[in-house]
């Protein structure tokens, strides 16, 4: 896939796979609308949420992330198979789906994907962005600035073979209770440094939710996120 994925843990896995927001299934909802797939990959598929959702849409999907913890906790389903290994990657398919993995993604790596397109295959860009501001502000966390493009598309990389047949940037709200919300912070590598250096390695999960009680007694947040989404067709003669 990209060169930073090392950076998920098997700690890490373990709060994806306990909870991740039902974003993925708003995002395919609006690329996609009723158009259903033979096969697709779904590159950076973590433990497999959003190889999950492509299953409605699809006969088969490939989940594939060079990360071996995430690949272990991913998420049993029929139409399902997961791999941390390129070699198995060995067919073509008629959807690709870079589900938040286009950051990671070098022009070398991207056209190799590439080339597991069917002529004529359909290419979905998609990410989403939780606005964590007003939680880590009760928490009295600062969030630095991460250098991670959500909206990145296929605009940088050198090709010229895809036309777009949607492009969109939207607003979803979301809501989740406090274990949600746990893991879905111990989740992002960029918070997860700081909720330690705050609480402790130890008693991290506990701390956290002690002090997330105070702000939210009811046990319920709702949270914003903006999504992104670009899908294009291949048009390679």
């Amino acid at each position: 896939m990209g060169e930073k994925k090392s950076e998920y843990t098997a700690d890490i896995a373990t709060h994806y796979k306990s909870f991740r927001p039902p974003l993925h299934e708003i995002l395919l909802k609006r690329s996609f609308k009723n158009q259903r797939f033979e096969s697709a990959l779904d590159i950076g598929c973590g433990t497999g949420n959003s190889s999950i959702a492509l299953a409605k849409y699809c006969a088969s999907v490939t989940g594939y992330d060079p990360n071996k913890s995430m690949i272990q906790y991913g998420e049993s389903h029929p139409k399902v198979f997961y791999t941390e290994k390129l070699e198995e990657i060995n067919k073509k398919f008629s959807l690709i789906v870079f589900f938040g993995s286009l950051h990671y993604i070098t022009t070398k790596s991207f056209n190799f994907y590439k080339e597991k397109l069917v002529r004529g295959g359909f290419l979905l860009c998609s990410d989403f962005e939780i606005l964590y501001a007003p939680i880590l502000s009760n928490l009295e966390i600062t969030l630095s600035k991460i250098d991670y493009d959500h909206s990145k598309n296929l605009a940088s990389y050198p090709t010229k073979t895809f036309a777009i047949i949607r492009t969109e940037k939207f607003k979803a709200v979301l809501d989740c209770d406090l274990n949600e919300l746990t893991h879905l912070l111990l989740s992002e590598t960029y918070l997860r440094p700081q909720l330690i250096e705050k609480y402790g390695s130890v008693s991290v999960v506990e701390s956290l939710q002690e002090d997330l009680k105070i702000y939210y007694p009811k046990n319920k947040i709702a949270i914003e996120a903006n999504l992104f989404y670009t899908y294009y067709q291949n048009i390679e003669d």
